[in-house]
């Protein structure tokens, strides 16, 4: 029971980057809590936080759609740089549902075969792995809508973008708190 709570416990944490990959602004990463580094808004981002090879997974999170149009003022989007990502956000959002709607189903299932007073192992086995494609085959597509985003951009917009990550992180390293250009900085709670 101990192993299957644990199981619970890690498709739990796989799932919620798949619910903050499209934040609403590009700060709203620091109003729940989380950081902005080079896995972008609401992604920690650092190898050394996450392991190797976490930040490539998250790669691209400064393409998400909705950051990109939230960010529309300091890129100087066109307006049919707007609607070609307003269309690909609105797109993402929807499967992204779809997907979080599926995982869900999956993971009730799999807690009811868990908490069961005599575990089903197939039944568990079945809905862990299905969960777990269903968490996949969402993290993909969202990789890919980024890349389809990033592709949107102009050279320059995109040079902009690395250079506000690298100042971000500059930021960050000497000891502040890391912030795209433009955002206000974190405030502790009762400052």
């Amino acid at each position: 029971m101990k192993q299957g709570m644990r199981m619970l416990g890690l498709l739990a944490f796989l799932a919620v980057p798949l619910s903050a990959q499209q934040p609403a602004s590009p700060d709203s990463a620091h109003r729940h809590g989380g950081m902005m580094g080079p896995g972008g808004p609401g992604m920690m981002g650092h190898d050394d936080m996450m392991g190797p090879g976490m930040g490539m997974m998250m790669g691209g999170m400064e393409y998400a759609p909705a950051h990109l149009l939230a960010m529309n003022g300091e890129l100087s989007l066109t307006a049919q740089q707007i609607t070609a990502l307003t269309a690909l956000r609105d797109a993402a959002k929807r499967d992204g549902q779809a997907s979080m709607d599926k995982i869900k189903t999956h993971m009730d299932e799999l807690r009811t075969a868990l908490d069961a007073a005599t575990p089903d192992t197939v039944a568990i086995r079945t809905h862990f792995l299905a969960a777990h494609e269903a968490m996949g085959q969402a993290h993909l597509a969202m990789l890919i809508t980024n890349a389809r985003a990033k592709a949107l951009l102009t050279d320059a917009q995109r040079a902009q973008i690395a250079q506000m990550r690298h100042g971000m992180m500059e930021g960050r390293r000497r000891g502040g708190p890391g912030r795209w250009h433009g955002q206000p900085a974190m405030r502790m709670r009762g400052s």
